[in-house]
């Protein structure tokens, strides 16, 4: 990625969600939510201690969190919570929003991504998913954007992921 961008990472408690914070913060700047604030502290300990040039933020707002960012990434059990999607939906206009699935989640991509998209009209939605073959090693981007699945995908492959536009 050529220009570097903030990313607004909510749901830092899951395993995926951790790894692309500290992936994501090696070179751009990370603002990182959670309601659990002791996974929260943790994460933010670990990308600091990690990468001493971090740009990492702990922020105790998902709406402040979403403001700031140029990108957002909801974990799982993020994009399910109704209550904090209706807290970051309008400033997440003409913004990316990533949305990080489970294999198990995805049963039907499209309508998947459709449901998503209504969530946020006015953003440029795009889902992530794990291949149910190569668990952990390849990734499926989906999204109606081209130009938002695109930066995605750059971001992945520049930080060492396996991802495919589906």
């Amino acid at each position: 990625m050529s220009n570097r961008r903030t990313f607004a990472v909510l749901g830092v408690s899951e395993s995926n969600s951790i790894f692309l914070a500290k992936q994501i913060a090696k070179t751009n700047p990370v603002l990182l939510f959670d309601h659990d604030a002791v996974v929260l502290n943790t994460v933010y300990s670990q990308i600091l201690s990690e990468y001493s040039n971090a740009k990492a933020e702990i922020m105790i707002c998902p709406t402040n969190a979403s403001w700031e960012a140029d990108v957002i990434i909801l974990s799982n059990a993020a994009a399910t919570d109704g209550n904090l999607i209706e807290k970051i939906r309008n400033v997440a206009t003409g913004k990316i929003v990533l949305f990080l699935e489970n294999k198990k989640n995805t049963i039907n991509f499209e309508s998947t991504l459709d449901k998503l998209q209504h969530f946020f009209p006015f953003s440029k939605v795009v889902q992530s998913f794990e291949s149910a073959v190569d668990y952990n090693n390849s990734l499926f981007l989906n999204g109606n954007d081209k130009e938002a699945v695109k930066t995605i995908l750059t971001l992945f492959t520049s930080i060492g992921l396996k991802a495919n536009i589906l």
